[in-house]
């Protein structure tokens, strides 16, 4: 009977060993569990299209900001132009000569759709209503309305135009904005303008 009982306590033993291992390995998955973040962040992006530039109204060459000249609260403003043909050489609209503010050149080796994107117009001063566009095949002389929205309501927007522009092809943007009300503002929005085959 002796040994009987050291045998099962002995069992006993090992049972109960077992079991407080498998407890402790429980409780300790268990806390690993509960500390995992339930949530990750996800971020991917694409490469901007680099094959449209954006040029200068009669020369194959790159332009960096096109100016608005200033105006009063509410006005519209449709004779911007670029750093590079300067305020002598503003785009004008007309119904037999009119003339843009730049041309957009498609560089690639393949027909490319074309997006155009802006930044906020100093939102907090309301300095810009609305901005316009019209994008036309270079050469047209008969652009006397922009009127294509590009922001409704001068915030960042993207815009797909429906516009084709084959490889090595020219063509003529003309831009138009409305201003807000308040009056003595200054301020800028970035123009990218993307191309998707």
């Amino acid at each position: 009977m002796h040994k009987f009982n050291r045998k099962l306590l002995g069992k006993l033993n090992i049972a109960t060993a077992l079991f407080l291992a498998v407890l402790m390995t429980g409780g300790l998955l268990g806390a690993n569990y509960v500390l995992a973040a339930n949530t990750a962040t996800q971020q991917a992006s694409t490469a901007a299209a680099t094959t449209i530039s954006v040029v200068r109204k009669a020369v194959d060459a790159a332009i960096a900001t096109i100016y608005f000249p200033e105006g009063s609260p509410g006005a519209t403003v449709s004779a911007p132009y670029n750093d590079v043909d300067t305020s002598s050489d503003p785009q004008v609209l007309s119904a037999t000569v009119s003339e843009p503010v730049v041309r957009l050149k498609n560089g690639s080796g393949g027909t490319l759709n074309v997006t155009l994107q802006i930044t906020t117009w100093n939102a907090t001063d309301a300095l810009v209503a609305s901005e316009d566009y019209e994008l036309e095949t270079t050469g047209t002389a008969t652009i006397n309305v922009v009127n294509d929205v590009l922001s409704a309501d001068g915030g960042a927007a993207s815009v797909d135009t429906t516009t084709t522009i084959a490889a090595g092809v020219f063509a003529d943007l003309y831009l138009e904005l409305v201003l807000g009300a308040a009056a003595g503002k200054t301020g800028n929005s970035t123009l990218t303008v993307l191309g998707e085959s």
